[in-house]
């Protein structure tokens, strides 16, 4: 048994890519063979991120061995065209709220008949599962749970500066306000920094050195740079995206309601004011990041990843 990834060749910085490049990996170190397909530009290579994932042409796929994982947004037009070829096909939905792409128009029904034709869903989250069994209408025992890990390695705390970061690629416009907005309410020495096309350990090293984390996230399955922000010791302020409900707990996370562009504003104030008066110590985010590292952790994920094992060879 091979179990296959597509992937889009993209190098623009995604967590759902690397999500989908790391599980490969570990299912390598399991002992399964893992492969990274990426359909029509095979002789692409991702390299924004480090990871050491094998690739794989179309011309080398093998229907009597492969397992083929397609992401959501390729669900409509993939996930018929292998069955056809007599490969055994899972999605893997990392946003729920990007199953509504219909990649077949002249299949109105496209959507909803690819997730029926699929043999098993991968769900990012609680958030994803519910989306996939109450609106999709998606057999629950045809949805595996696969979270993701972030590297403690790379993503840890370091000397704090008066910082707050953000990506501007997460709802532009809107986080383009909100920053401006913001420059008024800076107390001085505090400066505002856009990581903007960055790779996964310039990143990294921002969010060890800031203090603050602006989430602009509008729909997502379980966002990653807020974990990895709290995790670097960064307190986040904002939109869960509804998926980052999931671990979105205070202190190390603080809760905008979607849109409301002025508390967001006075949030970051009041945060800004408690830490320069003493009245909020970054020690106090100590006790979540060891649960949020607990919660993901290479162990769970590769528990997770055992259990689409053992799920795959069921529906074999």
């Amino acid at each position: 048994m091979r179990i296959i990834y597509g992937s889009p060749p993209t190098n623009e910085p995604s967590g759902g890519v690397k999500v989908i490049f790391r599980h490969s990996e570990l299912l390598c170190s399991l002992g399964i063979s893992s492969y990274v397909w990426l359909p029509g530009n095979p002789d692409f290579r991702c390299d924004w991120f480090q990871h050491d994932v094998r690739y794989i042409r179309t011309e080398q796929l093998n229907p009597a061995t492969d397992f083929m994982v397609v992401p959501e947004i390729w669900a409509s037009a993939y996930v018929p065209m292998l069955k056809n070829l007599g490969f055994r096909v899972g999605v893997f939905v990392q946003n729920a709220y990007l199953t509504h792409v219909n990649l077949s128009p002249d299949s109105p029904n496209g959507v909803s008949d690819s997730y029926a034709m699929a043999d098993l869903v991968l769900s990012i989250s609680a958030d994803s599962s519910r989306y996939l069994v109450d609106v999709l209408g998606v057999p629950a025992d045809k949805v595996v749970v696969q979270r993701y890990s972030v590297d403690r390695r790379i993503f840890r705390p370091s000397i704090k500066e008066p910082l707050i970061t953000f990506m501007p690629r997460k709802m532009s416009d809107h986080s383009s306000r909100v920053v401006s907005a913001l420059n008024r309410f800076l107390l001085p020495g505090w400066r505002i920094s856009a990581l903007d096309q960055l790779n996964e350990r310039q990143v990294a090293h921002a969010f060890s050195k800031s203090i603050l984390f602006l989430a602009f996230s509008e729909f997502e399955g379980l966002p990653v740079p807020p974990v990895e922000a709290a995790l670097s010791g960064n307190i986040v302020i904002g939109y869960h995206g509804q998926g980052g409900r999931e671990y979105w707990q205070r202190p190390n996370f603080i809760e905008i309601e979607q849109g409301d562009f002025q508390r967001f504003i006075f949030e970051v104030s009041d945060t800004l004011s408690e830490l320069s008066s003493g009245q909020l110590d970054l020690d106090a985010l100590n006790a979540g990041i060891s649960v949020l590292g607990d919660y993901f952790s290479v162990e769970n994920e590769i528990e997770m990843l055992q259990s689409l094992i053992r799920s795959i060879q069921r529906v074999s």
